[in-house]
């Protein structure tokens, strides 16, 4: 059977703030779901800023080049993010996934750099069904999950320094990462 690859740009929190993600839905008493609920793994955790869609076997290598061209041609500086909503929602599947996000403030600045990052796709010619057309930016804290009401939480927030290219194996949870870029602050410093 063919092995599905998502073509994804994403953003991950520090590896401390992940740490802390990874236990929070314990932390707040929400265990998993009995039968097939289990957490992410701290090196899964993750926003996907754009995916670029699902291929069978392989990515092919002109969608990877045009990624890798949008991805050079991109100018943003880096963002603070702060995340400070649990909620479930409901999969495509019909499945109750858990997820960590935010409110309008502490998502402006990766909403704007979605924006961005949508302009140099267009820009080096992908196609708008490439595109998103709207934007939730959240964590995937369990992809299958007990329902429960979305409750706010003391804040969970980073500075986002850099965007990474990755090749997701379905259903493997493994991310290969293929280009990672910094976010460039366009304010000099100077050494008086």
């Amino acid at each position: 059977m063919a092995q599905p690859h998502d073509l994804y740009f994403f953003v991950v929190p520090p590896s401390h703030i992940a740490l802390r993600v990874v236990g929070l839905l314990n932390a707040l008493g929400l265990p998993p779901c009995p039968l097939h609920g289990a957490p992410m793994r701290v090196e899964g955790l993750h926003i996907t800023v754009e995916k670029m869609g699902r291929f069978l076997d392989r990515v092919p290598g002109c969608q990877l080049e045009l990624a890798m061209e949008a991805a050079r041609t991109v100018v943003a500086e880096p963002f603070d993010i702060h995340l400070d909503v649990v909620q479930s929602t409901m999969g495509r599947d019909g499945k109750s996934m858990a997820q960590l996000t935010g409110r309008a403030a502490g998502l402006r600045g990766i909403r704007d750099f979605e924006h961005c990052l949508a302009q140099a796709m267009r820009r080096v010619g992908f196609q708008e069904s490439q595109i998103r057309r709207s934007f939730s930016p959240h964590v995937t804290l369990d992809y299958q999950h007990m329902p429960f009401a979305r409750r706010a939480i003391a804040p969970v927030a980073w500075r986002v320094s850099e965007f990474m290219l990755v090749d997701s194996l379905y259903g493997l949870g493994e991310h290969v990462v293929l280009g990672r870029w910094p976010l460039v602050s366009r304010q000099q410093a100077f050494d008086w």
